[in-house]
């Protein structure tokens, strides 16, 4: 019989968390069943995202909905020296603290981890700061996008040719190091629980993203200058992304052995090019790949990508549709495995969203839940878990430092 998936239930987790790497790691965490508490304040202690909205309601921001599914929420202001102290006490009845913020933010608010650690012994500080902890940069701010800069990925991924570099536009570093840091907390949790002992984490989510580039590294340091490649694969020719029949509509396709040549001359009914001086190998094909693209894309023009992935992939010729958001959205091997997660009603609309890509085959996923409201779980955290009375939440209500 299935079981419900909350393996890292009893597991309390203290979130100061800005943006996407961040807030989407303690979704994650949160959606197998730990209690993450995010920390929060009207007095300049507020997510970017909740700013991406189109209401006044700080609640009603597609991206922050987005990465705090499943979380609480409390509002302590932490530049209030009652608010500080609060946040201690949460620490000492947390296992782990999750922290995106740059370098020295938590230290000047007097929670760096010695000071969490007087508190805590045990504790577990999990941080994400752009480019580390330490070294000559490490209080410079940064996005995603800056990341994938520093880090040489935006030079690599680009077009050869190309008069600047353009890269992608998605926040790779920010969504790599949301995978990275439950995995790191793991196995932080299980040393806790082996030793009780606690240990502090540096993912400097710009060396997490570099480490992705590591051949381009080795060939760096063996005198050798790596250039962008665009779609091209020096094993394989055709390899690349072709226009297809309707507005947008692409496919990719990567020819890598001779079978698989003589098989795509023929389905595309130019058998006598497999004898081509010009393609008769691959080194010839790469040597002459952009006259094969052209070849190539007067077939894919005349046919929808559907069409060219299926008849392709049935005669064992790599191929595939290069989806947009929507194709995904429809997609039946996403909508078999329960992918997404629909929400009727929220502060931003009805929307459907992924779910983790993570299955456990013999538990069941619970639904998803919509983040808390700004400050909704304030006086249940402070009243149930911290045991304060009602009468002195109010008053720190009244005095600024719950807000």
């Amino acid at each position: 019989m299935n079981t419900t998936n909350r393996i890292l239930e009893g597991v309390r987790i203290l979130a100061f968390t800005n943006g996407y790497a961040g807030p989407d790691a303690g979704r994650l965490l949160a959606q197998y069943g730990a209690e993450v508490i995010k920390i929060e304040s009207h007095n300049k202690g507020l997510d970017t995202f909740r700013s991406y909205r189109t209401s006044e309601s700080l609640d009603a921001a597609p991206r922050f909905v987005e990465c705090n599914l499943c979380v609480r929420s409390v509002t302590i202001n932490l530049k209030h020296p009652i608010g500080v102290k609060l946040a201690k006490e949460l620490v000492g009845h947390s296992q782990a603290v999750l922290v995106n913020f740059r370098p020295q933010v938590m230290d000047r608010l007097g929670l760096g981890d010695q000071e969490l650690r007087t508190v805590n012994p045990g504790i577990i500080v999990l941080k994400m700061p752009g480019l580390g902890d330490t070294g000559p940069k490490k209080l410079f701010g940064s996005w995603g996008f800056n990341l994938n800069a520093f880090s040489g990925m935006t030079y690599l991924w680009n077009h050869p040719g190309q008069p600047r570099p353009v890269g992608s536009q998605g926040v790779y570093p920010d969504h790599l190091g949301f995978i990275l840091a439950p995995t790191l907390l793991m196995a932080a949790l299980l040393h806790q629980r082996a030793t009780g002992e606690g240990v502090s984490i540096d993912l400097a989510q710009s060396e997490a993203t570099a480490y992705m580039l590591g051949a381009s590294f080795l060939a760096s340091a063996l005198g050798q200058q790596p250039q962008p490649l665009g779609n091209h694969d020096p094993a394989a020719a055709p390899h690349g992304c072709y226009r297809c029949q309707g507005q947008e509509r692409w496919c990719a396709i990567s020819v890598r052995t001779e079978q698989q040549w003589k098989t795509f001359c023929r389905l595309i009914s130019q058998p006598e090019l497999a004898e081509d001086p010009r393609f008769c190998d691959r080194t010839a094909r790469l040597n002459n790949a952009s006259e094969l693209d052209e070849i190539v894309e007067q077939w894919t023009r005349t046919r929808s990508s559907e069409e060219i992935f299926r008849q392709l992939q049935a005669q064992g010729v790599p191929a595939g549709i290069v989806q947009t958001g929507a194709d995904l959205l429809d997609d039946p091997q996403l909508r078999h495995r329960d992918y997404f997660e629909a929400f009727t009603d929220s502060p931003v609309g009805p929307f459907e969203i992924p779910r983790s890509p993570l299955k456990f085959q013999t538990m069941v996923d619970e639904p998803l839940k919509l983040p808390s409201p700004l400050g909704a779980d304030t006086e249940a955290v402070l009243g149930d878990l911290l045991g304060h009375d009602k009468q002195s939440i109010k008053r720190w209500r009244k005095e600024g430092v719950l807000r």
